[in-house]
């Protein structure tokens, strides 16, 4: 702070005057007021003021009251960048304590208690400032950033939340007050002040995207789906957006129904275009000056299908559940290229140039046999680990189809037991690997069970030849590992320094040597599947930067890839 206090609105004010009570016969709410300050003269938002307004809270001196990541999969937050906090209830201000919770490698958590017992509503004040001059990441996209007159952020990165475990009916408002008449917000839960028609663990708007300043908006269509960007993208984004609502109307009618509302947002990342992070009721997604329409449409699909196959309760896809992402993960790449297919959105190379991306990063990796047990230890910290519950899990359930389908004549698929799986949690009921398992028995028999704990045992997969539909084919290609030359391990050190160099190597042959500092960062798992692609170092050494550049693979490999039946024809599947 610079010693300017934080501003008090009277809408909140007002709402505090009932905050103390028992919640209405709706329950007890929690309001999210966000406002930012003005653009600079290079559009940067400077801050965001955050007031929160919390019913129903109940603790004794010393509890946690409040939680924000530090670190949330290794993403650096604005938690240690809060200004001018101030939290008090009816009774006056309540002194805070920190306490920081190291729950893993990648994950850190700042509480705040309390130095009294707390009984009613509890209301939050804070400034959070943003740095315009921060390095684009080539990691989730949950940190705040800002450009174009514009912020954004997920709210693991900036939102104090309760610890508690209560459901609260939540409100987003926008205060454009310092800001400019110019102003709008969109979060997860709809464009401008929303209110969510049901309650929802604080848990969810940490999950959430938060957007505010000019961002460009499409939406909302009938069916819920929405989108917001920030910056200047090169392309139209508009039309993009249609196809994507298209598309997730053609999930909602294949899935049987269609969640009330879905966001998507865009913003620019010079370092990692195309990267994406499933968010409630939305997901993420980068792009830069050289993003095309085509390079996005396959994160578009694949990120509005969590909507469907996530959100599964007890051990699958769960939090923390990293070693059970073969599920939703897999089921997402599974359909990301399968009903845009079926649907003529996009064509058949398109659908190939897919798989095969996939097929080629799968059965080149030399971590092929990593159980799922293993995937929680190595997903942050090895690229080639994190990719397997995608590659792995995609290439498993299509197997399954292709044997469903042998085994019913045609008459049933995967799609059964997905549809299945989903109408059993709507109703009610778990949808969980027990389901899941019971499901698969029922389709194949023991022999069914039997393959999938192989697969999650680490055995390699692979789908029949004609698992696509016979207008495609299972062939043999030589191709390259991926392989960045030296040690991985040495890309999470603290400076990035070489080691293990491997002689001969093509990071060996560009000139990089042991005991080099890496500078940048780069992201790897779009690397792993393209074979052409190069990666560049920014390396320094004896007091200079020097800049290398080559391709980041190794040994040559047979790998299974999928080619065009000549002459074929046949209805998609």
């Amino acid at each position: 702070m610079t010693g300017r206090a934080l501003r008090t609105y009277p809408a909140v004010a007002a709402l505090l005057l009932t905050a103390a009570a028992p919640g209405a016969a709706d329950g007890p709410r929690l309001v999210v007021r966000l406002a930012p300050g003005a653009p600079d003269a290079a559009q940067h938002v400077p801050f965001v003021d955050v007031t929160l307004v919390v019913q129903g809270m109940h603790a004794a001196a010393g509890d946690a009251l409040f939680e924000l990541p530090m670190v949330a999969n290794t993403v650096v937050t604005s938690g240690r960048d809060v200004q001018g906090l101030s939290v008090s209830d009816a009774a006056g201000p309540i002194a805070v304590t920190t306490q920081d919770i190291a729950e893993d490698g990648s994950n850190t958590t700042r509480r705040w208690r309390a130095s009294r017992a707390v009984d009613g509503g509890v209301t939050v004040r804070y400034r959070v400032p943003i740095d315009a001059a921060a390095p684009p990441l080539a990691l989730p996209q949950y940190e705040m950033r800002t450009e174009g007159g514009t912020f954004s952020a997920a709210g693991n990165a900036f939102l104090l939340l309760p610890t508690d475990t209560v459901p609260r009916r939540v409100e987003v408002r926008w205060d454009f007050a310092a800001y400019g008449k110019a102003g709008a917000g969109v979060s997860s839960f709809g464009i401008g002040d929303v209110t969510t028609p049901a309650a929802l663990p604080a848990q969810k708007l940490a999950s959430a995207y938060y957007m505010g300043g000019r961002p460009g908006t499409a939406g909302p269509e009938a069916d819920g789906f929405f989108a917001a960007w920030q910056g200047q993208p090169p392309f139209a984004m508009a039309p993009l957006m249609t196809w994507a609502g298209a598309l997730h109307r053609f999930y909602g009618g294949f899935f049987g129904y269609t969640p009330p509302r879905f966001g998507v947002f865009g913003r620019t990342n010079a370092r990692n275009p195309g990267s994406g992070i499933g968010l409630t009721d939305s997901f993420a997604y980068t792009f830069n000056q050289t993003s095309k329409p085509d390079d996005l449409r396959s994160l578009l699909a694949h990120e509005m299908l969590h909507s469907w196959v996530n959100s599964l309760d007890g051990s699958m896809d769960s939090a923390g559940g990293l070693d059970r992402s073969w599920f939703g993960e897999g089921l997402a790449v599974h359909y990301q290229r399968t009903l845009p297919y079926r649907a003529g959105m996009i064509s058949a190379e398109d659908f190939l140039k897919d798989l095969n991306e996939t097929a080629g990063r799968y059965y080149t990796n030399i971590k092929i046999a990593t159980p799922n047990a293993a995937i929680p230890d190595g997903f942050w910290r090895d690229t080639r680990v994190r990719v397997l519950p995608y590659d792995r899990g995609s290439l498993y359930f299509e197997t399954v189809d292709a044997q469903i389908r042998a085994e019913s004549g045609g008459r049933r698929s995967l799609d059964d037991i997905v549809r299945t799986m989903l109408k059993t949690r709507r109703d009610g009921g778990a949808m969980n690997e027990a389901l899941y398992r019971s499901l698969l028995k029922a389709e194949l028999g023991d022999g069914g069970l039997t393959d999938l704990d192989a697969m999650l045992a680490g055995a390699t997969v692979l789908p029949p030849s004609d698992a696509y539909g016979p207008r495609f084919r299972r062939v043999s290609r030589p191709l390259r590992r991926y392989d960045l030359g030296f040690d991985m391990a040495s890309l999470q050190a603290r400076p990035k320094i070489v080691r293990g160099l491997i002689a001969g190597s093509n990071a060996a042959v560009a000139g990089l040597r042991d005991g080099d500092e890496i500078l940048n960062g780069f992201p790897q798992d779009a690397l792993q599947g393209d074979q052409l692609a190069y990666v560049t170092l920014d390396v320094k050494r004896d007091g200079r930067v020097l800049q290398l550049r080559y391709r980041p693979r190794g040994e040559i490999v047979d790998a299974y890839q999928w080619v065009p039946v000549d002459g074929a024809s046949g209805k998609r599947r």
